[in-house]
């Protein structure tokens, strides 16, 4: 860990709830090996209070930046001065740069950082049949991702079956020049290459499993966005039918050097 003095420049880790966030554990170890007067620490902020409490960030002098977890990606576009194009596309963001003037402006890398954790693990989507589990921020994401990295078809869904076919729409409709097969479907991973968990179910004892696992053939690759626990309930069914498994500190790991970047770290 850094020392932590009067000149430390902050960065906010923000979500609700808190607990389970991994992001401080990768990215102050980073500071501290590349020389950087700079620190992390996790701010619990309710959706009710991210108004009031974001003015307060806007003028807090020696804070540079936040990485943003659910519930708060939304929002925190509509509050920003400005987005990058992939926040605007998705809807969301997940980093925030504040300049010296307070002006903040965001991004989103969720599915940035999911597709290098994918090469990183040596798994391709091209060509693949895949199943998508959750059509909020980082479905959304995930699903625009796979779709331009070449995926054969996606399978979109929801407990909200509406937004499982509005998303549906929203990709066909960014990729109208592929052989994209993209359609709002129940659960069944049956049939898939590849399932992958993009909701927060999994997050607690007791979560209702985001798909139907018991329905996953051996070999498909499982995928969960879920950090803490590592093995989550979906991920130990996946192992005991025989599947692959892709945990979801990959996806984080896709992202630390976008964040570093975004926020004009020196390497």
């Amino acid at each position: 860990m850094p020392e932590i003095t009067g000149t430390t420049r902050v960065y906010y880790m923000m979500a609700h709830p808190i607990a389970h966030v991994t992001t401080p554990e990768l990215f102050n170890p980073m500071c501290a090996e590349r020389g950087v007067d700079a620190v992390m620490i996790p701010m619990h902020v309710t959706p009710e209070d991210l108004a009031q409490a974001f003015e307060t960030f806007r003028r807090t002098q020696n804070l540079d930046g936040i990485v943003i977890s659910v519930p708060l990606k939304q929002m925190f576009l509509e509050l920003c001065d400005d987005a990058g194009e992939r926040a605007v596309q998705l809807g969301a963001a997940n980093c925030v740069r504040r300049h010296g003037d307070g002006r903040m402006v965001c991004d989103n890398f969720d599915g940035a950082g999911f597709m290098a954790g994918l090469a990183k693990s040596d798994i391709d989507v091209k060509g693949k049949r895949i199943l998508l589990a959750g059509s909020g921020g980082a479905g959304s994401a995930l699903g625009f991702s796979l779709a331009k990295a070449g995926a054969e078809q996606i399978t979109f869904s929801d407990r909200d079956e509406a937004r499982a076919q509005a998303l549906c729409g929203r990709v066909r409709a960014a990729y109208p020049d592929t052989n994209l097969a993209a359609q709002a479907a129940p659960s069944s991973p049956a049939g898939h290459d590849m399932a992958i968990n993009a909701t927060d179910s999994g997050l607690h004892e007791g979560d209702v499993l985001p798909l139907k696992a018991h329905e996953l053939d051996a070999g498909t690759t499982v995928c969960d966005i879920i950090m803490k626990p590592r093995d989550t309930e979906l991920l130990k069914v996946a192992k005991d039918r025989g599947c692959a498994l892709h945990h979801g500190i990959n996806m984080l790991n896709g992202q630390m050097e976008l964040f570093w970047d975004f926020f004009g770290l020196p390497r």
